[in-house]
């Protein structure tokens, strides 16, 4: 495999799907979700918003930022 073919490989689509939160997380703290059998930090894609996603509520992984995960809740 080519440094090419790894790059283009792990683009960002790697990281969207449904997770579960494992440790609140608020608009001002992040917290943790089991995503692709991991456990990853995570924080609210939209910290302005009023949402409080307690442990057990699925979300919507949307991307990530460095290893923290970027989630919203599931309507």
């Amino acid at each position: 495999m080519t440094l090419s073919t790894l790059s283009q490989s792990s683009d960002l689509t790697a990281f969207q799907g449904r997770g579960v939160v494992e440790r609140m997380i608020t608009p001002s703290t992040p917290g943790r979700v089991s995503f692709q059998a991991s456990y990853w930090p995570a924080r609210l894609v939209q910290p302005g918003a009023a949402t409080r996603l307690q442990p057990g509520d699925p979300v919507t992984v949307v991307g990530r930022e460095s290893l923290t995960l970027l989630v919203k809740p599931l309507p």
